[in-house]
């Protein structure tokens, strides 16, 4: 089976064009990044880094999850209008370093943290948001959820790391319904692949809404079995409680369910909550599909985030959200900014509007743990 190619987007923060950082390709030395960046301040209150954000799109032509140094495959990037697009050339990682971050009541905070960095086969250089795996704390992920005013890289040359030759490319994995899902509408129950834009949707807090835009992705065997964090979950029927859903439901790991019990009003505050699918795998009939050959993932769009029924259960639908918008690919992203251009300008650090509290993965794990040990259902 052919591969199949995989377009994201990761927003970075440029640094500007810098000597060539690695200009020895027969070694793996951090030589020349030392010599280049250590010890370097880049940017400043007055002329903050978050104001160079730029959205890059990772290439990922065979679908394996890695650009290497020196192309094929490339990236590309928007400068004064013009689109190109660059090979890698180089990438590391700092630690130690100096990152001063914009809190939201607008003071400034300073924490040490680790530095991803990539060049470009132009010269360009840029800040890369930490890798999300096993490796990298929670508190790393946050830090970077807020704007970024400028960054001091350690001059100790051991704290410099040199990476494979190329970049990995973390598999942003999108809200979606799987193709068969049953989505209640102003015609009924509609499979999702049938929806159009227009069709109204019964939503629970504002009745039928039109949708504004709507997507698909097709992922075939190769590319689900080179990444976990991509194949679908499945909810069997009544796993969130009676007759929720009705009929097993496939949703991609970060698909968001509407969970409902007195034990998240405990933990929240708030009785309901929306939870990441993936962070309901300790209730029994909530699983990871180890057998999936191919799967085809829909997600759509309306004025705002909607809590909707799908094969009987409230779902969510797609959150505009950075995260989500970066794993559409620039192709989706343009057509849903020319529906929303206010999401094109939106500042770094601005969050979207939820449906309904969004629970962290740390917190969202403990809700399960809490039901499966208390036997409560996650829809009461």
């Amino acid at each position: 089976m052919a591969d199949t190619p995989v377009f994201s987007i990761e927003r970075m923060i440029s640094l500007g064009k810098m000597p060539n950082m690695d200009p020895d390709k027969s070694t793996e030395g951090p030589d020349a990044a030392v010599e280049v960046t250590a010890g370097k301040s880049f940017g400043s209150a007055d002329q903050p880094l978050f104001q160079n954000m730029t959205a890059v799109t990772l290439n990922d032509t065979n679908g394996d999850g890695f650009i290497p140094s020196g192309g094929p495959e490339t990236i590309s990037y928007t400068t004064d209008g013009v689109s190109a697009d660059y090979t890698v050339n180089t990438s590391f990682t700092v630690s130690n370093c100096a990152i001063t971050i914009q809190l939201p009541d607008g003071n400034l905070y300073t924490v040490t943290q680790s530095l991803h960095v990539m060049q470009d086969s132009d010269g360009n250089v840029f800040l890369l948001p930490p890798p999300d795996n096993d490796k990298t704390t929670q508190w790393e992920l946050d830090v970077y959820k807020y704007p970024i005013v400028s960054v001091t890289f350690s001059d100790n040359p051991g704290n410099y790391d040199p990476c494979e030759t190329g970049i990995h490319t973390t598999p942003h994995c999108f809200p979606c319904f799987a193709r068969g899902t049953l989505i209640e509408t102003e015609f009924g129950s509609m499979p999702v692949e049938d929806l159009i834009e227009g069709v109204q949707v019964w939503t629970k807090d504002n009745g039928l809404q039109p949708i504004r835009w709507i997507g698909s992705r097709h992922l075939d065997s190769t590319v689900l079995a080179q990444n976990e964090a991509i194949r679908p979950i499945r909810i069997r029927a009544g796993a969130l409680g009676a007759n929720s859903p009705t009929q097993d439901l496939l949703v991609s790991p970060q698909h968001r369910i509407l969970v409902r019990s007195r034990i998240a009003l405990k933990m929240f505050g708030a009785e309901e909550i929306l939870v990441a699918a993936k962070q309901l795998l300790q209730i029994e009939g909530i699983d990871i599909v180890e057998d999936q050959i191919e799967v085809e993932y829909f997600h759509f769009l309306f004025d705002q985030h909607e809590i909707v029924l799908s094969n009987g259960a409230e779902t969510e639908s797609l959150y505009t959200g950075d995260e989500a918008l970066k794993s559409l690919g620039s192709a989706a992203c343009e057509e849903i900014f020319q529906l929303f251009p206010e999401l094109r300008h939106r500042t770094p650090g601005e969050v979207a509007t939820g449906a309904r509290l969004l629970a962290s993965g740390r917190m969202g794990r403990k809700l399960a743990v809490r039901h499966a040990q208390n036997g409560k259902a996650l829809v009461q």
